[in-house]
Formats: structure tokens, sequence, C-alpha cells
């Protein structure tokens, strides 16, 4: 299992582990309509970071110079996709859109910060050295 794969699994579970309470406070708040929506805010959340952490990583094993594209055109279509989300669903009565809004930005909130603290565990070397090439000391 790649390193990106397992990072996108431990922040998807961290934003998990953090669903009950978003989800317990979004039905007290709005009832069953503020549960659908939050629920809906947090899969987003894991859906489009996971998919943005997954394409960086495969784009960076084939080759390192396309992570930066990679992720430029990741950025472009999510994008694309919430714009849309959003307007076709502008005027819906389904699910509370406060309550979708404000999960999304929790699942945000909790899917970075793991994501940053399994970035800041992983030994993953950033500095890579060539013996030969350095020369006498």
């Amino acid at each position: 299992m790649t390193e990106e794969v397992r990072m996108a699994r431990g922040a998807a579970l961290a934003t998990a582990a953090a669903a009950p309470v978003v989800l317990g406070l979004a039905w007290y708040a709005a009832g069953s309509k503020g549960l659908l929506g939050a629920a809906f805010g947090l899969l987003l959340a894991i859906a489009f970071f996971s998919a943005t952490l997954l394409a960086v990583g495969a784009a960076g094993r084939v080759q390192p110079d396309l992570m930066l594209p990679a992720a430029v055109l990741t950025f472009a279509f999510k994008m694309t996709v919430i714009g849309l989300l959003l307007f076709l669903l502008r005027d819906t009565t389904a699910f509370d859109r406060e309550s979708f809004a404000l999960a999304l930005v929790a699942g945000t909130v909790v899917y970075l910060a793991a994501e940053i603290r399994f970035a800041m565990r992983a030994r993953i070397p950033y500095v890579v050295t060539d013996e030969k090439q350095a020369g006498p000391r």
C-alpha cells in the first residue's frame, strides 16, 4: 500500500470519527433534513480531498514533474463539479443547506488536520542527496 493511500485512508477515518458529533449537532439543529445535509457535506469533503491526494500521488509515481499539473487539473475538476452541484441543488428542500455547509467545513478541517498529522509523521525524504556527486569532505 502506497503512502498516499495510507494517508487518505487515515484522514478519511479521522473525518468519519468526527462524523457522529457533526451529525448529532446537525440533527439537533435541523432535524432529519439537517442530518441528511450534514452527511452529504461530510461525504463530499472526504471524496474530494481523497481524490486529490490519490491523483497527485499517482502522478508522482509516474513522474514527479507531473504532480503540480495533476494537482491543478484535479482542483479545476473539483471546482467544476462543486459549482455544478451547488447550481443544481440551489433550490433544494431535500436537506438543510446550512447543515450541509457547516458539515463540509468541519469535514474539511478535520480531514486536512489529519492529513497534515500523517504527513508530518511519514518517513518521506524531502531532500535526496547523491553521495557520489557531493565530492570529498
